[in-house]
């Protein structure tokens, strides 16, 4: 005859392991996090790793999913969205053999990063922008700033200057003009 082990009777009458809490997803934060990351996680992708477009939103479709699973231990989501997009990133070329020696540089020339397009011309436009913006008094360039580096509307700098929203239009007006006779004056004059 079959005798049950010693071990299975204590087995039977413990208490059996705690279940785990079901993964508690709140939906409209999950989209929140999801529409304002996607893009950049994509973007690092591609621009960092060179990850081909489609396979980049797989792969940020992933970190995704992680961050699903682990959502409860993360500290800060932005550098972890980030480092897992990278990780990832680098797991893709493990996966894909990449050899960086074999790219072609023909083919890269033909498809140049946009982000480096016109780099020369917005370089010197930002260098003019800063001369001229040094030799404009504390606060033109308080302003100007504001409006145009800082994204403020002329009723965000009105109500943080206390004045009206038609005088800050006129100061913004006035400032631009001082500006550009800033930039003007320091220009090399041409020979005739």
């Amino acid at each position: 005859m079959f005798e049950a082990s010693p071990m299975a009777h204590e087995a039977a009458h413990e208490p059996l392991p705690p279940v785990p809490p079901p993964c508690v997803i709140d939906e409209e934060q999950f989209v929140q996090i999801y529409e304002k990351n996607v893009d950049v996680l994509i973007a690092v992708a591609i621009r960092k790793f060179q990850v081909p477009a489609v396979d980049a939103e797989a792969l940020a479709h992933e970190v995704f999913l992680s961050y699903l699973k682990r959502k409860d231990d993360i500290r800060d989501l932005h550098k972890w969205l980030l480092g897992a997009i990278c990780n990832a990133s680098r797991y893709y070329w493990r996966q894909h053999g990449r050899n960086i020696e074999q790219l072609d540089t023909e083919l890269a020339a033909e498809r140049p990063d946009p982000a480096s397009r016109n780099v020369m011309e917005i370089m010197a436009a930002q260098i003019a922008a800063g001369e001229a913006l040094a030799g404009l008094s504390p606060r033109y360039q308080h302003i100007l700033r504001l409006r145009y580096f800082e994204g403020y509307s002329i009723n965000e700098i009105a109500e943080h200057l206390g004045v009206t929203a038609k005088y800050t239009q006129k100061l913004v007006t006035k400032c631009l003009r001082r500006a550009e006779e800033v930039f003007n004056a320091s220009e090399p004059r041409k020979k005739k």
